[in-house]
């Protein structure tokens, strides 16, 4: 079972829960409305650690209107959603908008695309949360952090990827001015850690135009060096911090339209790529090819969620998708003997903006039997040819 929660343009959250070993004549997915929302759309949701589906989860939510809300998801209470917290952006303004969030148990991160970026801390309770406020370049689109929360890149309309620590970003710093020193274009602001730079020049020396609308880390540990974008020109570029400024890998994707959504799958060498026109993409980071593409969806893909066994998406077309994943082979260039398919659908009443796994890894726990339990789980199926009764494991 795999729990994904839903944020849409109407500001409802909901659960949506997918069970593939269900009874016949059962629904395999379970909508559930945790939040019922008036207007303002959610932009983006973020959700903190939980134990196995137990107790409360830290939820966090950022509005359209500028206001953000922090809940307690409680598992052991039917996923009732409590609001505790709410706040607003009041650096944002008219067309502008929440692009990243992240949270933990202690700490949440939000930036917008005007480049205000806030830091929520819940050291002392979800009730009383600390800010500590900071500001980026504007005209972002795209903002990430590392699972540790101790680095965030970010990208944009001619803003090239750039990475961060996240403490030193929140240091204040003298400004150029009061050092009477003018900086130069291509010096890193303070806190900055890398900032890469575009790709060469065409064929006929004009410059391609910079829009990153999408980005991800590669790898879950804080060390990651590696980052995925999309652009607005339907390319996939692919960092590494250590190697090179310029992308180590370009790869054009999409044919018409630019790439929307990227994410990295749970398998090795596995990336999720959907574009403008509706496709959605495996890709292998190995040589950037498509490994295979999903059928049968009707609307751009606006926002992914990878889990262990599933992905889940979000599209204009106003459904959720529940996909499977199919395992790359370890050759180069080979196609994988499976590709994923559309295991559910779900129409949702207003066209979804955002998604996300909710974390929670569920552990079977196998009790061990003794003595004379062992032989109550078995049933005779008949005498052998030695006289002596026959047994197999019956299943409840």
């Amino acid at each position: 079972m795999r729990r994904f929660l839903v944020g849409d343009e109407l500001g409802n959250i909901k659960s949506i829960t997918y069970s593939p070993d269900v009874s016949q004549g059962f629904d395999n997915t379970i909508v559930k409305t945790l939040r019922h929302g008036s207007s303002d759309a959610v932009q983006v949701l973020a959700v903190g650690p939980s134990s196995e589906g137990v107790g409360s989860q830290l939820l966090v939510a950022g509005f359209s209107s500028g206001l953000a809300s922090s809940f307690f998801l409680d598992h052991s209470n039917a996923d009732q959603l409590q609001e505790v917290f709410q706040w607003k952006e009041t650096r944002l303004r008219d067309g502008q908008k929440y692009i990243g969030l992240e949270a933990s148990d202690k700490i949440a991160f939000s930036c917008t695309s005007n480049g205000a970026l806030r830091s929520i801390s819940f050291k002392n309770g979800v009730e009383s949360p600390e800010f500590r406020l900071s500001s980026l370049p504007t005209r972002l689109r795209a903002w990430r952090m590392t699972s540790c929360q101790d680095r965030f890149a970010y990208g944009g309309d001619e803003v090239d990827v750039s990475v961060w620590d996240t403490e030193q970003a929140f240091t204040p710093q003298p400004s150029s001015d009061s050092l009477g020193k003018k900086r130069k274009r291509d010096t890193l602001f303070p806190g900055e850690l890398w900032r890469a730079k575009n790709v060469q020049n065409d064929n006929l020396g004009l410059r391609s135009p910079l829009r990153i609308t999408c980005l991800t880390y590669l790898a879950s540990s804080s060390a990651s060096h590696h980052l995925a974008a999309g652009t607005g020109l339907g390319n996939v570029h692919r960092y590494d911090t250590r190697a090179s400024k310029r992308p180590v890998s370009d790869w054009k994707i999409a044919k018409n339209g630019g790439i929307k959504s990227i994410e990295k799958g749970m398998s090795e060498h596995e990336l999720f790529a959907g574009d403008h026109d509706s496709n959605l993409y495996t890709l292998d980071l190995r040589n950037g090819r498509i490994a295979y593409r999903y059928q049968g969806l009707s609307g751009a893909v606006t926002s992914l969620a990878p889990s262990p066994t599933f992905l889940a998406s979000a599209a204009l077309d106003r459904f959720v998708r529940i996909h499977s994943t199919s395992s790359l082979e370890q050759q180069v260039c080979q196609q994988p003997q499976q590709k994923g398919q559309i295991l559910d659908k779900v129409f949702m009443k207003c066209t979804p903006t955002t998604i996300v796994w909710d974390s929670v890894i569920e552990q079977s726990i196998t009790i061990p039997m003794e003595g004379d339990d062992v032989w109550e789980t078995l049933e005779t199926t008949g005498i052998d040819s030695d006289g002596e009764s026959k047994y197999q494991k019956r299943l409840d």
